[in-house]
């Protein structure tokens, strides 16, 4: 991890592998770094969900590869608001799926187990953020997804 500061703000930068088993380091830091901001417990726990849903849904991308990709997430801190920008070095792994809104099947209940297929996890990232967009990479890079949350008011 890596510091840097900007006017006004504070920027970390943590890389790890893309695989499951690095999700934990992603999410200490992702902890550490929203207690800095100042957010609750409720809302950090909302942060992580988010996270590791986008960090899970490049890992299933870059599936068994070798070289494995690694995971690049930028946390952008500011005095009321939290960016995390998640991006790999692959450019196979893409995250515009979460932009598109979900739409639920009418049947019911029972329709709901063919959204298994779909990545109904990002679509979560939706209500647990303030803010989601999506970034072209650059050259040899990912797409990127951002995330951003905002002290709540009070």
């Amino acid at each position: 991890m890596k510091g840097q500061t900007e006017a006004g703000s504070k920027t970390v930068v943590l890389c790890v592998p893309l695989r499951a088993d690095d999700l934990v380091t992603v999410r200490l830091a992702l902890y550490g770094v929203a207690v800095r901001v100042g957010f609750s417990y409720e809302a950090i726990e909302d942060l992580k969900v988010a996270v590791t849903e986008a960090c899970n849904y490049a890992i299933l991308q870059a599936g068994e590869r070798e070289p494995l990709p690694m995971l690049r997430l930028v946390f952008t801190l500011r005095e009321t608001e939290l960016n995390i920008r998640i991006g790999t070095d692959s450019p196979d792994v893409t995250f515009g799926e979460a932009l598109r809104p979900v739409k639920l099947p009418p049947e019911g209940a029972e329709a709901l187990e063919r959204l298994e297929d779909s990545p109904i996890g990002l679509y979560l990232l939706q209500a647990l953020v303030d803010e989601l967009r999506v970034e072209p990479g650059g050259e040899g890079a990912s797409e990127a997804i951002v995330l951003s949350k905002r002290l709540a008011a009070g």
